[in-house]
This record gives C-alpha cells, structure tokens and sequence, in this order.
C-alpha cells in the first residue's frame, strides 16, 4: 500500500516471494553490518515450528529503506509474537515509517494474539508510553541451581531448542547434580550467562562449558548488580504473568 508516496508491504510469511525476502535481507544487512541471509530468514520464519509470521518492508523513491517482523514465538500453547528485525534506513526519519510499520503489522494479528518484547533500555520507555505492561525487571545473580528454578521454572522444550537453539556457536552446558543447563558467554569478561536448564540429550549436543563466574537473569536486588543496566520484559497484554527468559530472538 502507498502511503504519502511511500510503499508499505506487510505479509504473511506463508507469502513471501524472492524479491521481499532479498529485500527484506539487503536491509538488515546495511542497516545492522551484519551477515543477515536468506537462510537465516527461512530458518527463523519459514521453519517456524508454530506457525506464520508478520513480515514487512518499506520502500522510498523505489529503494527499500525499512524492514520490520513479528516473530511467531509461542508462550505455553498460546499464540504469540516478537517485535524484531527492525530497521530503518536515514531517509525514513521524520517521516513515521515506524510507527505506521507497528500499526500495519499488528493489525493482521488475531485479535487474541499475544505480543511481547525485550527492549533495550534507549527504546524501553516508549513501550510503557504505549501502554505496555512491565513484566519484569532483570539484573544478574551469581548462579546455583536452586536459585534458578525459584525464579525460571520452565524448561527448555526440546522441540524449540532443536529448531532454535542447536547449531549456535556459542551455546556451551554445564551439568549441576543431575539437571544440565545451557550457557553463553557474556560481553564481560569471565561471565557466563545461565539460559535455561534442558534435557541431556539438548545439552550434549554443545560442547562443555570452560571455567567462568555464572549468572542468570534476577529479579532481586543484591549488592553487586545495582551498577548494571536492567533487562526488561514487556508484554501488551495484561493477562501475561511470566515469559521464559529465552524466548528472546537474539539468544
């Protein structure tokens, strides 16, 4: 659809053809440096083990200048969406183009949809000024495993992490008693973040986690990680109580 001379495309993922998904491509790449392929997208939303996502790009005189999805990513047999991949190129400031992406892509969803969200602490506050609901509020904890399923209680299933999970190259496990975790590297040096605890057969498909200090995603307090910025977890709906901690599309 064209709007003040700008196009919008907003599909199903279950309608992609050859040009969207190259364009939906070249735009991640310039915008976030990155290596963004065509598997990478069939692989995230074409092999989506719950079904269809939203996908969407801009074009400006012709160019493709912004692409946006939500993400198909389940909560507990409910329907439910990621906002993610977005980008936007120069020549879409001050024009709206986010927002009229937002308002285009959530109005396919089924009204019963369920739409969460990982905000970065620059973009977190527009969520609450949309009205989204604060679930929580992370800092990190040393880890043990009591700790962890007091507050993360939900269990990788294996069907996700053989979609999802396995095949990263920065996943590693350890094994505490009888109940094995997955675990990655942090940007701080000697930290090791705590993902989720997983069947054997999920974590002997990594490699044994070398030494570091572990830590998990807390919601209490402590000394030592007042200093840290906060992760948040939004949701835009009210009836959510809890979302895994990874269910998180940059894992």
């Amino acid at each position: 659809m064209i709007m003040n001379g700008i196009v919008y495309d907003c599909r199903w993922s279950t309608n992609l053809d050859e040009k969207f998904i190259s364009d939906f491509c070249k735009v991640e790449r310039a915008v976030f440096h990155n290596d963004y392929s065509e598997a990478y997208l069939k692989k995230k939303f074409l092999d989506n083990i719950y079904g269809p996502s939203v996908l969407e790009v801009v074009y400006i005189d012709g160019e493709v200048s912004a692409a946006r999805a939500l993400w198909r990513n389940d909560l507990e047999g409910k329907e439910a969406y990621q906002p993610v991949d977005t980008c936007v190129m120069d020549n879409c400031r001050g024009k709206g183009v986010f927002t009229e992406m937002t308002k285009r892509s959530i109005a396919l969803l089924p009204k019963e949809a369920l739409i969460y969200n990982f905000p970065n602490h620059k973009s977190y506050p527009g969520y609450l000024k949309m009205g989204w609901k604060l679930l929580h509020e992370y800092g990190i904890r040393l880890f043990t495993s009591r700790r962890f399923f007091n507050e993360h209680p939900i269990k990788m299933d294996n069907e996700y992490a053989k979609w999802w999970i396995i095949g990263r190259s920065n996943i590693s496990y350890i094994k505490r008693g009888r109940l094995f975790f997955l675990v990655r590297p942090d940007r701080r040096p000697l930290l090791k973040h705590v993902i989720a605890c997983v069947d054997a057969e999920i974590a002997k498909a990594f490699p044994k986690s070398s030494v570091g200090i572990l830590f998990y995603l807390s919601e209490k307090s402590t000394f030592y990680n007042r200093s840290f910025l906060k992760r948040h977890v939004v949701c835009k709906d009210s009836e959510v109580a809890y979302i895994q901690t990874w269910k998180i599309d940059a894992l």
